[in-house]
């Protein structure tokens, strides 16, 4: 069985430490990060069962305050015997307790396609990020970012004539460019090439300081994942 397992030590006694973990549960798991879409409202155990808002992701099968908890977790309306296991063990140490958790059972239904899903999800919602900072780094002139975050064999195509910029020719231009003052992004979509680059597309409603109107463009962006990091490779504007 495929398992993750995790450790940590706190500084409260077993039975804290249960009621902690369980009571205040929103407190620390986070909601936006859901292997199955959006599911709204907070995480919460109710009679004998994990809760986000008014879906159903787990039950519980071991209670026992102090020791040891267990619960099964899973989609929304997928069977009780197709979802995961979870355990937590909270054994007394010198000075608090350890927190072992071990999840299994990722063998059971279609958990790789879901795992895929939300890589994919989580993958998007960090280039949207990493966009952001490159436009946080044109309105504080960060050259140094640009140094940083292009790849040395990095192109930028802008619309019309000698618009087409190397890394070095990047970099020069950002001293000084305009703050864009808007930068509607709407359809955003991802293609994965294997699984260091990724192809980010979107369309894009834009206006710097310098432009009386906005202008529409098709913006698509390669990013390869290198040294621990993702970096544009090449930038291209379509009107």
């Amino acid at each position: 069985m495929t398992e993750a397992h995790v450790t940590v030590e706190v500084e409260v006694d077993p039975a804290t430490a249960f009621d902690l973990f369980t009571r205040d549960i929103a407190a620390w798991w986070r909601a936006d990060r859901s292997l199955w879409g959006d599911i709204e409202g907070e995480l919460r155990f109710e009679d004998g069962r994990l809760m986000q808002g008014s879906a159903e992701i787990g039950r519980v099968s071991a209670w026992e305050p102090g020791p040891r908890l267990a619960f099964s977790y899973g989609p929304p309306g997928v069977d009780h015997a197709e979802r995961t296991e979870v355990e937590v063990r909270f054994e007394a140490v010198r000075g608090g307790t350890r927190v072992v958790v071990r999840h299994g059972g990722w063998e059971k239904a279609n958990w790789a396609g879901l795992l895929a899903g939300f890589a994919r999800h989580s993958l998007e919602r960090m280039l949207l990020a990493r966009l952001g900072d490159f436009l946080d780094a044109i309105a504080s002139g960060d050259l140094e970012f640009f140094e940083r975050n292009l790849t040395d064999e990095a192109m930028l195509i802008f619309p019309g004539e000698r618009n087409t910029y190397t890394k070095a020719q990047c970099v020069a231009a950002m001293a000084g460019h305009p703050v864009y003052h808007k930068y509607d992004l709407t359809d955003p979509h991802i293609v994965h090439i294997g699984d260091s680059t990724a192809v980010f597309t979107h369309h894009a409603t834009v206006m710097h300081e310098q432009q009386e109107k906005p202008r529409s463009v098709t913006v698509s962006t390669v990013f390869v994942h290198r040294d621990g990091d993702w970096r544009l490779a090449l930038h291209q504007w379509t009107e």
